[in-house]
């Protein structure tokens, strides 16, 4: 009995202590309200004349915060390269995409172009409308992961070809951000015509960033759709 007080005892102490956490954060946030905003139109100054960027939030990405950009990107490829590792050599084939789906198949042959094309489509204007690398590289690997679902384990991914992909854009990334402290002394530095805003050629080196970004979660996204999906005891 005497248990059972002390545990709702705790409870109401642990529940009044977050409570009043949560009020002490809401007021500092409150409180910061204007300084929040005047933090934002600064931004948006910043992006005007070193972007050009339509889409000031890719402008935070890939070019104020490059260097978290890059750290994503390579858990991205750890999370890959681990699965691989641990499953990459299975036989095993799950029993329910093992036959053909031939409805399926005379969708994704519509589809997968489709697909594929609004995919580039949402990388190439990453800088100008929401999307960027990392959506438009899913969107892609998507296209694929369709076509697993409609051949089954008769559909044959070129890992080679996954590899290149995947090797050329993290060289690519790596080689922008170390020419932008060559040219412009910093990591990711825009060295390439700012363009102007709105326009398709535009915003400097960041549809550069995100043509590697997307070419890289494309092909690691979709070789770790094959793997999840060909092995059975994971």
């Amino acid at each position: 009995m005497n248990l059972k007080k002390e545990i709702k005892l705790h409870t109401i102490i642990s529940s009044l202590l977050i409570s009043f956490m949560i009020v002490t954060l809401l007021g500092i946030l409150l409180n910061f309200n204007h300084s929040s905003s005047s933090l934002g139109m600064e931004l948006l100054a910043i992006n005007e004349t070193q972007t050009q960027s339509a889409n000031a939030v890719t402008s935070v990405v890939t070019y104020f915060r490059g260097l978290d950009t890059l750290g994503e990107v390579t858990i991205l490829f750890l999370s890959v390269f681990g699965i691989s590792y641990a499953i990459g050599d299975a036989k095993s084939k799950l029993n329910i995409f093992k036959d053909e789906n031939q409805l399926l198949q005379i969708g994704v042959k519509i589809l997968f172009p489709i697909i594929i094309l609004f995919g580039i489509y949402i990388v190439l204007n990453g800088h100008l409308s929401p999307g960027g690398g990392f959506q438009g590289g899913v969107i892609i690997a998507s296209a694929f992961l369709l076509k697993f679902l409609a051949y089954g384990e008769n559909i044959k991914i070129n890992h080679k070809i996954i590899s290149l992909l995947e090797s050329f854009s993290a060289a690519g990334f790596i080689l922008t951000g170390v020419l932008g402290v060559l040219v412009m002394d910093r990591f990711f530095g825009n060295f390439l015509p700012l363009g102007k805003m709105g326009d398709f050629f535009s915003a400097g080196i960041i549809p550069l960033i995100y043509i590697f970004v997307g070419l890289k979660v494309a092909s690691e996204i979709t070789a770790l759709a094959e793997y999840f999906i060909k092995v059975k005891d994971v």
